[in-house]
């Protein structure tokens, strides 16, 4: 009775150990995947525009080694409404617009960091004199 008892706690110990390391190797395999991929991503603004008013467009080229789509811009650390051109996807040595609203207020002279990032979480930093 008791090899009985032992028998089956060692079956659903290894069981579930067998299901734990499963699930942490597919984890821990995706993650490699995903920084592998985002190591490959290059992203620059080329170009900024502003209207005098809260709207941007910003160019960037993609000199990375696959493609990439961007996912959010940020202006001093303040998330900026993309409206246009987020998700797209840009090939290699291709560039893409970006048109978003910006979340603070523009004024002459002042110097602020615009921050494009990538589905993958590639960062491109740039200072831009208003």
């Amino acid at each position: 009775m008791i090899i009985l008892v032992f028998s089956i706690a060692g079956a659903v110990l290894y069981s579930y150990s067998t299901d734990v390391f499963r699930s942490s190797w597919s984890s821990f395999l995706l993650e490699t995947n995903r920084r592998g991929e985002r190591a490959q991503e290059r992203l620059s603004v080329i170009a900024i525009w502003w209207d005098n008013g809260d709207q941007f467009n910003l160019t960037i080229l993609n000199y990375g080694k696959i493609e990439l789509s961007i996912d959010a811009v940020y202006i001093d650390g303040n998330w900026a409404p993309v409206s246009e051109g987020r998700g797209t996807v840009v090939v290699r040595r291709g560039k893409i617009q970006v048109k978003f609203t910006s979340p603070v207020p523009i004024q002459d002279g002042q110097i602020y960091e615009i921050n494009a990032v990538s589905a993958r979480g590639s960062r491109n930093f740039v200072s831009w004199k208003a």
